[in-house]
């Protein structure tokens, strides 16, 4: 199985998100955890488990503890819950482990824990000092630099417990250009027409949260060399059409195919839609991953995320 076809059966109602993580991984393959490692960001860890050569059974998926789906519309987590009973079906485990997993939601450290997974679990607000000590990590992966109120403090935490001349560390930073690529952002924020409103239920506080910290690669470099990092690694990935077809998706169902999922009694009917349901959706992203992997959609635009590898 892909590591594409892997993510869809996880994340199967929400094929785009599939897709852009799909990429993340093809985009950092070459990346290797080493050492002591610190997941940043860790959320329920099936990212990084699924990176990590780990699969589920075709009867689990990342919505079995959902909750809030009648304020999905007012951009609450749906994913922040921990329901009992929340057990991931691994049919294959990791390569590798993590030594840490940070996040600052109880409930996704909580998920997190039954990958078995992580070595250590520390709940911690990322805005604030890092509770490790200095030069701790040899490896550290991050993908929510842009969600927190201060890159440049947050660079300088991962500088401080990133271990001098072994350490690396891999993170996903937006461009300037991802403001660009969003509906919402693009067609109602910078234009004030109102008109594009109801395009906030496709957004769903994005433009306020990641959309915000996006800066060009001269912006970036700044701020991580300022932080003591050095750039040993940077690419580029995420075209304008890939996000535009992210920023759609089946987001504005999502809701109503959960209820349609949980109406279904029969589990082993069930399964057979999802294997139907992933079979038809590889048709689509299959070929629209290789494009992008091509470099065939990115519409003249550069592209919406950096990828950095730094060590000090």
């Amino acid at each position: 199985m892909s590591v594409l076809r892997e993510l869809l059966n996880v994340y199967w109602l929400r094929p785009e998100t599939a897709l852009w993580r799909a990429i993340d991984i093809e985009i950092m393959k070459d990346f290797d955890i080493n050492g002591k490692s610190l997941d940043l960001g860790c959320g329920d860890g099936i990212l990084s488990f699924i990176r990590a050569g780990g699969k589920f059974d075709i009867a689990f998926d990342d919505y079995q503890s959902v909750g809030n789906l009648d304020k999905f519309f007012e951009n609450y987590d749906i994913h922040d819950t921990f329901q009992p009973g929340y057990k991931p079906q691994i049919i294959q485990k990791p390569n590798y482990t993590f030594s840490a997993a940070l996040d600052h939601k109880e409930n996704l450290i909580s998920k997190a824990k039954e990958l078995n997974f992580y070595n250590d679990y520390v709940i911690h607000d990322a805005n604030k000092t890092l509770p490790f000590a200095e030069n701790t990590f040899n490896s550290i992966f991050s993908n929510i630099i842009y969600w927190l109120d201060n890159p440049q403090k947050s660079l300088d935490e991962i500088a401080r417990v990133l271990h001098k001349g072994s350490g690396r560390v891999a993170l996903m930073l937006p461009n300037s250009t991802m403001p660009k690529f969003s509906f919402y952002n693009n067609l109602h924020v910078d234009n004030n027409d109102h008109d594009y409103s109801f395009l906030k239920y496709l957004d769903r506080g994005r433009h306020d949260s990641n959309i915000k910290i996006s800066k060009s690669y001269t912006e970036w470099k700044a701020i991580i060399e300022k932080s003591g990092l050095r750039i040993v690694e940077h690419k580029m990935h995420l075209s304008k059409s890939l996000i535009q077809i992210w920023d759609v998706g089946l987001r504005p169902l999502f809701p109503v195919l959960i209820k349609m999922v949980d109406a279904v009694e029969d589990k082993d009917k069930l399964i057979e839609i999802k294997r139907e349901w992933i079979e038809i959706f590889m048709k689509f992203l299959e070929p629209i991953f290789d494009l992008e992997m091509q470099n065939k959609l990115d519409q003249n635009e550069e592209k919406a995320f950096h990828y950095f590898v730094l060590e000090k």
